[in-house]
């Protein structure tokens, strides 16, 4: 017995030391280093210097990049990415893209994801808002604000500062929002070249099949910028009605890369597009030219931004750093065509080959735009994607048809100036719809979208109850003036 006790005790012994040995030894989790300033912060975008002196020691790492970027650029980014120093120097292996729905970003954020880059400052800023972003903390980026890279152009943003003074996204881009047009197709239809968005909600465009293309703004962020500035352009409730008479003038598409597509082939003469996918149709077909309308647009910085639950935040920073300085070169390949916001860029061998860009980008500084108010935006940017979702995208089709036989019967003598002009009124009036909590019909006034806007983001019961209220309301309303029309 004692030799059967002494043995269990011995065996305990062991199996404790054991323990302990295998406790000790395990690796502590490093602790991430504050990333260091080691050059100059104004060193050319063709350097390959990383952000950071010393990277701390880790294993290979694959950053998961969200973005609203195309395949194209993804592509490009990844190859150019990891065959630099930065990348071999963090021991970054792979650069995993997930091109996601705005709604989506949230989810992939809490799953960890790296780095936000593209989509536009409105998606950012209310990532922002929701403290799904974490502040830029690396001083080799920090040093190019001011310097490479400005902190506002044309008037707009190109840095989010929080409360705490600390910068939360940079612009790794220029945009500018406009139409591109097919000349050619313009003249196959007699229609003239538009440079207002007023032009392309007027009766000339008003014919079967529709010659304007825009997109949904639930899949399109450059699309609901563009909404975004109507309204503030015209005012709230002149800017619902320029947009109700171009969604009235228009076939709808899922993406805005297929509007761009449409006017490329001449299935439209005139689409929505950022300035880069006009640049691009340019490119490819002659006979296309991207326009500014005068005065009623805006340059915006299109971000890049460290997400809250990286967990490789050092290597995040870094990439960061790359897209800001050497990256800016996936901008001027000819498939790609997007104003770089680091204009050093253009002193580069790749930049001097293309003066055109440079004289976009040059342009684009000048531009006449408007006073456009992004905290305004943002506080109905939910409300307002829905409720066009809603009465122009889901009722487009008796939209269309009550706005193009109100128009040809006017035209052909059918019915008189005054009665086009009061059933244009109706058409275009606001939509009446019952408030789901107190039963009462009211429209969407900017005070109303702010005040249900982040309901409507958190609350889909909410959200399916009024989009319906909407649908059916504005679908009354079309069908009601085509009756009439119709006699």
């Amino acid at each position: 017995m004692k030799k059967r006790i002494g043995f269990v005790m011995l065996f305990i012994l062991i199996a404790s030391v054991i323990a302990a040995g295998c406790i000790g030894g395990e690796t502590t989790p490093s602790t991430t280093t504050q990333p260091t300033e080691t050059e100059s912060p104004t060193e050319s975008p063709t350097q390959t210097t990383s952000p950071t002196s010393s990277p701390t020691p880790t294993g290979p790492i694959t950053l998961v990049v969200l973005t609203r970027h195309d395949v194209t650029i993804q592509v490009m980014a990844k190859k150019m990415f990891l065959q630099s120093d930065i990348a071999k120097q963090y021991n970054i292996k792979d650069v995993k893209f997930i091109k996601a729905p705005e709604s989506l970003w949230p989810t992939y954020i809490e799953k960890g994801a790296d780095v936000g880059w593209g989509g536009g400052p409105t998606l950012f800023d209310d990532l922002f808002k929701n403290n799904y972003l974490a502040p830029i903390e690396d001083q080799k980026i920090l040093g190019l604000v001011g310097n490479q890279i400005q902190e506002t152009l044309a008037g707009m943003p190109m840095i989010r500062k929080g409360d705490d003074g600390k910068i939360y996204w940079i612009a790794a881009a220029l945009s500018s929002f406009g139409f591109t047009v097919n000349h050619d197709v313009l003249k196959r239809w007699n229609l003239p070249v538009p440079q207002k968005w007023e032009e392309i909600a007027s009766e000339t465009f008003a014919m079967d099949p529709p010659q304007m293309g825009i997109a949904d703004p639930t899949r399109s962020t450059s699309n609901t910028r563009i909404y975004q500035i109507i309204l503030q352009a015209f005012g709230w409730d002149e800017g619902w009605k320029i947009l109700r008479l171009i969604a009235a003038n228009s076939k709808i598409y899922d993406a805005s890369d297929a509007v761009r597509e449409a006017v490329i082939a001449g299935d439209i003469a005139v689409g929505n597009t950022i300035d880069f996918y006009g640049y691009t149709a340019m490119k490819l077909n002659p006979s296309c030219e991207y326009i500014i309308p005068k005065g009623q647009s805006i340059i915006n910085g299109d971000p890049i931004a460290l997400l809250a639950n990286s967990q490789n935040k050092e290597a995040a920073q870094a990439f960061i750093y790359w897209v800001l300085t050497e990256g800016q070169k996936i901008w001027l390949d000819e498939k790609i065509n997007r104003l770089p916001v680091n204009p050093d860029v253009f002193s580069t061998p790749e930049g001097q080959k293309r003066p055109d860009l440079k004289r976009a980008y040059e342009s684009a500084l000048k531009t006449q735009g408007i006073e456009f108010d992004d905290n305004a935006a943002l506080a109905t940017v939910t409300s307002m994607q829905l409720y066009f979702k809603a009465t122009l995208v889901d009722a487009n089709q008796e939209l269309h048809r009550a706005w193009v036989a109100l128009v040809k019967a006017y035209k052909e003598g059918k019915i008189s100036e005054e009665k086009y002009n009061e059933l244009k009124a109706r058409l275009l009036e606001p939509i009446e719809f019952k408030d789901p909590d107190t039963g009462q019909m009211v429209t969407l006034t900017e005070e109303y979208a702010e005040k249900i806007n982040d309901r409507l983001a958190k609350d889909s019961s909410f959200r399916d109850t009024l989009m319906q209220e909407w649908r059916e309301a504005a679908r009354q309303k079309y069908q009601s003036v085509l009756s009439e029309v119709q006699g």
